[in-house]
């Protein structure tokens, strides 16, 4: 079963170069999170760590999800596990979300602009 929720680094990339309004957020943990994400200038990149949204009555804080209540949130961890498992529980929740296929890993590689 293929899964539709995930995009690719080229869909990603794309959709960052139209500035198509996307939410970044990156679901692993706080410390990972502080060695280095996925931050574009045309999108906001927020960490929520993915137990934590899964915890909570709703997944994310009012400010994010404010943030990405009538856009496409794109979520992000090292693989791309986790962040399926947070779009999904974001889809739950009403919210458009995606997960990066691969993760940071796919997406550091022959990276474009991440830092």
């Amino acid at each position: 079963m293929q899964n539709h929720h995930t995009l690719t680094k080229i869909q990603l990339t794309q959709m960052l170069q139209q500035k198509t309004p996307v939410l970044l957020l990156d679901v692993r943990d706080v410390e990972k999170f502080m060695t280095g994400s996925l931050f574009s200038e045309n999108a906001p990149t927020r960490n929520i760590p993915y137990l934590l949204m899964k915890e909570q009555d709703k997944p994310l804080d009012e400010e994010t999800e404010k943030l990405g209540r009538n856009i496409q949130i794109v979520t992000l961890c090292t693989t791309g596990n986790k962040a399926q498992k947070a779009a999904a529980l974001l889809r739950e929740h009403g919210f458009e979300a995606n997960a990066l296929e691969g993760g940071l890993t796919a997406w550091k590689e022959q990276s474009n602009g991440a830092k």
